[in-house]
């Protein structure tokens, strides 16, 4: 690792790192959208500050989808021992002291915000801060720290009331927390001008932190989902997955980007905000119909997806099965290259109670393990004597057929879930399904074309 004079300062064995860690995450997610990039200011003092859902990853997913060496602050009690503070700062990570961490250390914090100033300031490198101050399991903005706000405004005292610090909100929106190959879309907000809070700050520095706060909270709540109540917090979950296509078509949206699918969850959430607050007994009869749906999709362990594509038929399946028979020799040397690093990746979760903490530690060890792996059977190939063309191409062939033969494994479990449900489709419990189902979209167009 070289050594740099600062923490914002451009390293290059930081950036070849930064190169590697974007194509693992563009393996780790199936599809990455990012809309608005335009929107992150260069050349300026920047702050970015997404919502905090998914641990590691959302810092991750700001290294790995723009081009700046970025500057981070975390939780200081993973500050511990030499060899690991120096990586922190390697990977331009700063601790920030919390009140758990005793008041002798929050009193540190005074040393880090004047660091962070002075990175604005050099503007070489964005500063990254959660808000939030931690993560949380559950699509909704949490109550926001003061920290980000009262580093924006110090940083602004150069510029005084003129255009200066910019804090841009980014949302994400996770297609699932822990499942590898899943989606991400990343939304990036119009910059918040720090200076239209400056003569309120000049005058009251407490006020002029909670009006920017809030102002981000408003800013950054419309880039990501933010479902705040508790009570049908599943309800509003489940329309995502059910009611998605239908709220397209009811905006006349044919997109079916990450962005569009969004977009439509935003408007069917507001819908349902409004039916909530207007006629709160109209929602419990919704949950009680979708509940029902729900258990009957876990009793004979189907998706809504399978309901939703109607009856398959026996000659599309059997199209199906057929390729899967073709592709299994593909399948079986993906999965018998791929076994042994996967195993011990995803050994590694099952003691890590935190399970936002899952797809981190699987990303994190995937990058060290399965590159190991695949050297080791290049080694061993060699040992061998096998030919220079044989051991790159198998080399190269490792990861490709690795991942294919995950979407092999996912495949086969759709497949298996489409014939159980065609076997069973005349059955009184099937036919109780897909009736549910119809209940859940009557009443939800009912609340949304009411509404329009």
């Amino acid at each position: 690792m070289f050594r740099r004079k600062a923490i914002d300062e451009w390293a290059l064995d930081y950036w070849i790192l930064q190169q590697y860690a974007k194509l693992c995450f563009r393996i780790y997610y199936r599809k990455i959208e990012l809309i608005n990039r335009h929107r992150i200011p260069s050349g300026q003092p920047v702050i970015l500050a997404p919502n905090h859902q998914n641990a590691l990853m959302d810092a991750m997913t700001l290294v790995c989808n723009t081009s700046s060496q970025n500057v981070f602050l975390a939780r200081a009690d993973i500050f511990k021992g030499k060899r690991m503070i120096r990586f922190l700062n390697y990977l331009n990570i700063m601790p920030i002291y919390r009140m758990r961490d005793g008041i002798e250390n929050v009193k540190r914090n005074d040393q880090v915000f004047e660091k962070t100033v002075q990175v604005l300031n050099n503007r070489m490198s964005p500063l990254c801060l959660f808000a939030e101050g931690n993560h949380g399991d559950k699509r909704r903005l949490r109550p926001l720290v003061k920290g980000l706000f009262r580093i924006a405004l110090q940083a602004q005292e150069q510029f005084g009331n003129q255009p200066g610090v910019k804090i841009v909100p980014v949302g994400f929106d996770y297609g699932h927390y822990q499942h590898f190959r899943s989606t991400i879309f990343v939304n990036v907000g119009e910059p918040i001008e720090v200076s239209a809070f400056y003569n309120a700050y000049a005058e009251n520095p407490v006020t002029a932190v909670n009006q920017l706060k809030d102002a981000f909270a408003a800013a950054v709540s419309k880039l990501m989902i933010d479902i705040q109540t508790e009570t049908y917090y599943e309800l509003y979950m489940h329309m995502r997955e059910v009611y998605n296509d239908n709220m397209r078509q009811h905006l006349g949206i044919s997109d079916t980007s990450l962005a569009a699918r969004f977009f439509a969850d935003k408007k069917m959430i507001s819908h349902l905000d409004a039916e909530l607050e207007r006629y709160p007994d109209n929602l419990p009869q919704l949950k009680l119909v979708t509940d029902k749906y729900y258990e009957l999709l876990g009793l004979h362990k189907l998706r809504d997806w399978v309901v939703k594509k109607g009856k398959p038929s026996w000659l599309a399946l059997a199209g199906s099965a057929l390729f899967k028979l073709i592709s299994l020799p593909v399948f079986a040397f993906g999965w018998l290259n791929n076994y042994l690093p996967y195993w011990f990746t995803a050994s590694r979760i099952t003691n890590v109670k935190d399970t936002q903490f899952h797809s981190s530690f699987k990303y994190v060890i995937g990058m060290v393990v399965f590159p190991l792996w695949y050297i080791i059977v290049a080694g061993v190939l060699a040992f061998l004597s096998a030919p220079l063309w044989l051991i790159l191409l198998y080399f190269l062939l490792m990861p490709v057929t690795g991942i294919l033969a995950f979407h092999y494994y996912i495949g086969i479990k759709k497949l298996i879930s489409r014939i159980r449900y065609l076997i069973g489709f005349n059955g009184a419990s099937m036919k109780e399904l897909r009736m549910k189902r119809m209940e859940i979209l009557t009443a939800m167009n009912h609340i949304i074309n009411s509404k329009s």
